[in-house]
């Protein structure tokens, strides 16, 4: 993904996220109100009422830090860490509905996403209308050059080590679901995506292979509930 299209992903994510719109349209009006304040002293002095301005203050310096700060955390969310809050029950047991989770941009650009890793991506290509732009977590299942196959809830991983395929072992499924199949060889910048909570994920058995460049990144901390606060959580080592 170029430097431009992190960026400005980094921007209309915010629409996504309603923690981020609401921290953002908080400064949105701040920036609005300094801009004012250069220009007309009723306003300077109403900021200075509110204790937004020291009476020796400039609002054009408070403005540019403003500014400045909106750039940082953008670059940040673009290229390192980015906060996400699940929604749905595609991936229970292991994540629940509004759990906030920071995700991990950063070693995706330096790594490769490993079988196991629960991922954040977004889908543009192959799924539904509703779902087009939208961050889906899903886990990965299938790598480049594997053939993936899903029938009657076990999954078959066909590679270069296993030609004959091996079973994938899957603890952390509670939830199967028998009647959704799939078979897919992947390309070389392809992954099979599936939701831990098979009876209800609307993932790659439907939609096929995410390509790369619609990975986001991997999830590094559970933040919210305090209670279930993890690092890496969800993420499972294959013994294959």
């Amino acid at each position: 993904m170029s430097l431009f299209q992190s960026i400005l992903d980094s921007f209309t994510d915010v629409t996504q996220n309603p923690i981020s719109l609401t921290i953002f349209l908080f400064l949105g009006i701040v920036i609005i109100a300094l801009i004012l304040a250069t220009l007309f002293s009723s306003w300077r002095k109403l900021l200075v009422r509110l204790k937004l301005l020291e009476e020796n203050e400039s609002p054009t310096s408070m403005l540019w830090w403003f500014i400045g700060t909106i750039i940082i955390v953008k670059l940040i969310q673009a290229f390192l860490i980015q906060p996400f809050i699940v929604d749905g029950g595609s991936m229970l047991p292991t994540f629940h509905h509004k759990e906030f989770l920071i995700v991990d941009k950063f070693s995706y650009l330096v790594s490769d996403p490993s079988r196991g890793d629960v991922m954040i991506f977004k889908l543009y290509e192959g799924g539904a209308k509703e779902y087009s732009g939208k961050y889906l977590i899903k886990r990965v299942i299938g790598l480049p050059g594997e053939r993936v196959v899903v029938r009657n809830g076990v999954t078959t991983i066909y590679n270069k080590e296993h030609p004959e395929g091996f079973v994938l072992d899957e603890p952390y499924v509670t939830h199967k679901d028998l009647s959704k199949n799939a078979d897919y060889t992947l390309l070389d910048a392809e992954y099979f995506m599936m939701g831990d909570n098979r009876a209800q994920s609307y993932d790659s058995r439907s939609w096929g292979p995410l390509n790369r460049e619609e990975v986001r990144g991997q999830v590094l901390l559970r933040i919210l509930p305090l209670a279930l606060f993890s690092y890496e959580p969800g993420r499972y080592m294959y013994t294959k």
